[in-house]
């Protein structure tokens, strides 16, 4: 849904209020699978953000606290929602002179511990009145061999809004800026000394 200035809790909660049918595309976990699916691009960016458990500890953290989204043009509202299958919640984005807010919905959430490696993942899929319909996954995952910790995010979306269609790349450009700050975001977050 688009709006011409910064969207007011009030306007955001009625929008999020309207939203309590199912998702906008028909193959919920798609990014839990190893296919991808037709007629979603795929988009994907990840980084190292060290090595140990600790790194990997402090990047889950990290991501449960959505800090992929501490970023300007963008925040969460309600501001941290539960990182729980089923839990609703919109972002709001600024784009040159006005504001979309795209009502989302926590998909899954997938915790895997064995000698190999640790993971921890959860995955946010697209409501009725998003701009774009799909599935967008944020994963840190420490491979126990090589003692790496790493971020990825994995995205298969396309333009479902109107507005957003008559775009054209603009969708994917705002979707390469996105991946590239959030995976700075967390950088900086596991970065941070603790207070």
């Amino acid at each position: 849904m688009f709006v011409i200035r910064r969207p007011s809790p009030t306007l955001i909660e009625r929008v999020l209020a309207r939203e309590n049918q199912g998702l906008s595309y028909p193959a919920p976990g798609m990014t839990a699978s190893l296919e991808k699916p037709d007629g979603y691009p795929r988009n994907y960016h990840e980084t190292r953000l060290g090595s140990g458990e600790e790194t990997f500890l402090r990047g889950v953290a990290a991501v449960r606290s959505w800090a992929m989204y501490d970023l300007p043009w963008t925040y969460l509202h309600p501001a941290r929602p539960p990182v729980q299958t089923g839990s609703s919640f919109a972002t709001i984005v600024s784009h040159l002179g006005f504001w979309s807010i795209n009502p989302c919905r926590v998909v899954y959430v997938h915790e895997k511990d064995t000698p190999a490696s640790r993971t921890f993942a959860f995955a946010i899929g697209t409501l009725p009145l998003h701009s774009e319909t799909g599935e967008e996954r944020f994963m840190v995952q420490w491979n126990r061999s090589t003692d790496v910790v790493r971020f990825e995010i994995l995205a298969y979306a396309r333009a479902w809004h109107w507005m957003a269609r008559l775009s054209g790349p603009f969708v994917g450009i705002l979707q390469r800026r996105f991946g590239r700050a959030a995976l700075a975001a967390v950088r900086a977050k596991i970065e941070r000394p603790a207070v």
